[in-house]
């Protein structure tokens, strides 16, 4: 739209002097504040839901991260870890987007006939207010012990001693065959199978040492109403420590069952004559 304007200089100019001047379009004050406001309701809509979105992930994660921190405390109390580690992944469904934030405490536990397994649980999470809504959450934590590795190469058949073990720390949640915590409990122990230099030593991996040989003449001690008796006997099979063998009494030459107490030495379940 345009409309003519004339510029006075003293007189007024002949028409021919007019000037075509664009009209700026022009809306209603109101029009304008109605539609910004509508504007800000929309997107204050939109941030709202989307922080809802957000609380409800949220709301869940911290859930899980309490449920998966708890049980990891038992278990390490009752396996008396020390100086352990533990860095906690949850892996929660993309449908959490579609949850509202739960207005009361989020109820959860590990599946009914679950048993807790450290490289993977699963907790059942759920809100009980209004709707409600239940959701399956996945956590895989990494838990850092000190374990016994080796220090050098181990043979099959060589005798563990304190100088070629040593404790590290390593990640113990996915370990299938077992690991040991107290060096102790290798010390003496024969390996079955080559271990690796800086390999975590699993219990399978060892084995009691053979303390008595078949053949070999042991002491043969039985106990009966506090008195105690010895001979010699003959091992009639190899024998390792708490192994059953059969064992030759050299003196009535009756075989018995007997336990391997020690190098050399078994202890009768029956005393002699019995």
């Amino acid at each position: 739209m345009y409309l003519l304007s004339a510029r006075r200089k003293g007189n007024f100019r002949s028409t021919s002097r007019l000037q075509w001047v664009r009209r700026v379009p022009c809306f209603p004050l109101f029009t304008l504040l109605v539609s910004m406001a509508a504007l800000t309701v929309s997107m204050s809509s939109d941030a709202a839901t989307a922080s809802e979105k957000q609380n409800a992930r949220k709301q869940i994660y911290n859930h899980a991260m309490k449920l998966a921190t708890a049980d990891i405390a038992r278990v390490a109390e009752r396996k008396q870890w020390k100086d352990h580690q533990v860095k906690v992944n949850v892996f929660i469904p993309s449908e959490v987007s579609s949850f509202p934030a739960c207005k009361t405490p989020l109820q959860g536990a590990l599946p009914t006939g679950d048993k807790m397994d450290l490289a993977r649980l699963r907790y059942d999470i759920r809100c009980e207010d209004g709707a409600g809504w239940e959701i399956g959450v996945t956590v895989k934590p990494d838990i850092y012990i000190p374990v016994v590795v080796a220090k050098t190469v181990l043979e099959r058949g060589e005798i563990v001693s304190a100088n070629n073990i040593e404790l590290k720390k390593r990640n113990i949640s996915s370990s299938r065959s077992g690991y040991i915590t107290n060096p102790d409990d290798a010390v003496g122990l024969t390996v079955k199978k080559r271990i690796r230099d800086m390999q975590p030593i699993a219990p399978s991996q060892l084995e009691q040492p053979i303390l008595v040989n078949r053949g070999q003449q042991v002491l043969m001690i039985a106990e009966q109403d506090g008195i105690e008796a010895r001979t010699m006997g003959e091992a009639m099979k190899n024998g390792r420590k708490g192994d059953l063998i059969k064992v030759r009494n050299l003196g009535s030459k009756k075989i018995v069952t007997a336990t391997v107490d020690g190098a050399g030495v078994v202890r009768m379940l029956y005393a002699p004559g019995q």
